[in-house]
């Protein structure tokens, strides 16, 4: 909008506000002197409102100015049109902060146990009418998500963050193995280690391999990490997850630390830097706050943990 656009609304709107408090102090010496400006100034700004409008807005006499039947009219639609402008300003300046909106929000691992769930718990607190929209997924899929706009933002880990996303270091959890209450001690190596179906397989592989365990495979279950500790649970086989999920499941496995030098499950959030999107602006600057440091490792909360 150009200058002198902007000027002219600004003069309309303060006609109209004139002529609503001509209406509410009966009088445009009363309605002056709120106001704080001339009365001639105020009589000539309703007098070209009126103008404009091709209607007399107010009947005036010795004691005062009334208003007329389509004055009054008028000005009770005016009162509710500058109510509602008045909130439309409030929700753009909500909306431009990051308080209103939707965060499309990308998970790995789950998000209901450990930092993640506290994070998710001081977002809430912090943008209470933001739409939260989470979806889970393998590394690649929200990654591409992410690329594509279709998600604002993606808790991985750090070796899934490509070069080309903006990528902030959360914490590190380590890896932990669970198997069932009834073998809690069977080698890594002696039965099939088993995945939900967004995991990256291959670096479970990769575990499992490096643990002398090569020989047991690693089985793909199409089923949530609830799912796959059921499978455990009933002795199916093993599974390697992240401290998190084991804080999170309610099946009855027994959890203990990866044999060997086993690395930690590096959160990271990754986004686009030209991403304008003012919820995730705010998200992010939670993110920088928060008091977890990329090297803290949450305390297992299990009953079934085993050191």
């Amino acid at each position: 909008m150009k200058r002198g656009a902007d000027a002219s609304a600004a003069q309309d709107i303060a006609a109209l506000r004139s002529a609503l408090m001509v209406r509410e102090h009966l009088g445009f010496r009363r309605a002056s002197e709120v106001l704080g400006v001339n009365p001639s100034v105020l009589s000539r700004r309703v007098l070209a409102l009126e103008d404009a409008l091709g209607v007399s807005l107010f009947q005036r006499s010795s004691g005062g100015a009334r208003p007329t039947g389509a004055g009054e009219r008028f000005l009770t639609e005016v009162e509710r049109a500058l109510d509602l402008l008045a909130k439309a300003a409030v929700r753009a300046g909500a909306a431009g902060r990051g308080e209103v909106g939707r965060l499309r929000l990308g998970h790995v691992w789950p998000v209901t146990a450990g930092p993640a769930e506290a994070l998710l718990r001081a977002y809430r607190r912090s943008a209470c009418d933001v739409e939260l929209e989470l979806r889970g997924g393998s590394a690649a899929e929200l990654v591409a998500a992410v690329l594509d706009r279709e998600l604002d933002a993606v808790l991985i880990d750090v070796e899934d963050a490509p070069p080309g996303l903006d990528r902030l270091p959360l914490w590190a959890e380590p890896w932990l193995i669970a198997r069932s209450l009834e073998a809690p001690d069977e080698p890594l190596g002696h039965a099939p280690v088993l995945c939900a179906a967004g995991d990256d397989w291959s670096r479970i592989q990769r575990l499992v391999a490096d643990r002398g365990g090569a020989r047991a495979g690693v089985r793909v279950q199409m089923t949530s990490h609830d799912g796959v500790l059921s499978l455990v649970a009933a002795g199916v086989g093993h599974a390697i997850v992240p401290q998190s999920v084991a804080q999170s499941t309610r099946a009855s496995v027994a959890f203990a630390p990866l044999p060997g030098a086993a690395g930690s499950l590096r959160m990271t959030a990754a986004w686009r830097n030209d991403h304008d999107n003012p919820a995730l602006r705010r998200f992010v600057s939670l993110l920088r706050a928060t008091p977890l440091e990329s090297d803290t490792v949450v305390t297992p909360l299990r009953a079934g943990w085993r050191g």
